[in-house]
């Protein structure tokens, strides 16, 4: 992603469009009961079953109510409320979440900007194998060299961009920051 794509998307919460058609979310079949509303985009359907799962700490529960709320689908638009339900997923270990969570944070959605917070979930939703993490965290990282260091190094984070290279399907071009790393 180049940086002028990055500002274009830090400016509102698009990343978050792909969130509940991620791969994750589809390996069910069965599912939580919140699944099948949203998979239908019946949001408001989903509401109630959500809060319901969110009362028993469903992680995957809070990080889509998080992008419903973040998006205004079946509730009203609080990218402040957003942030906080993708912490509380997040903090309980769902990657979709961390990233979200981190990519809020590099640009202030939600939540006063901070870089190095978002440098930290950006690399544990990328350690899990999250690509829109890595490619956020390694633009970062080169436009502020200081985010490495504190939650991962130099060597971790050319690890995590040349595993997304080698993972990139040969017909599409290969992410800005991995040709800028090496």
């Amino acid at each position: 992603m180049t940086t002028s794509a990055y500002v274009k998307r830090k400016n509102n919460m698009s990343f978050l469009d792909d969130f509940f058609g991620a791969p994750s979310h589809q390996q069910d079949t069965a599912g939580p009961p919140y699944l099948a509303p949203i998979l239908r985009r019946d949001y408001a359907a989903a509401v109630p079953l959500l809060k319901k799962a969110m009362q028993s700490n469903d992680a995957r529960a809070m990080g889509l109510m998080a992008a419903m709320t973040a998006l205004g689908r079946g509730v009203e638009k609080d990218p402040v409320d957003a942030c906080c339900w993708f912490r509380q997923a997040a903090v309980r270990g769902h990657v979709p979440s961390q990233a979200a969570l981190g990519m809020c944070l590099a640009a202030g959605l939600g939540t006063p900007c901070d870089r190095k917070e978002a440098a930290y979930w950006l690399y544990r939703a990328g350690v899990s194998g999250n690509r829109q993490a890595i490619e956020v965290l390694g633009e970062l990282a080169y436009q502020d060299h200081s985010l490495v260091g504190p939650h991962f190094s130099e060597d971790d984070l050319c690890r995590l961009v040349l595993g997304l290279r080698k993972s990139a399907p040969k017909a599409t071009n290969t992410p800005v920051v991995s040709r800028r790393l090496h």
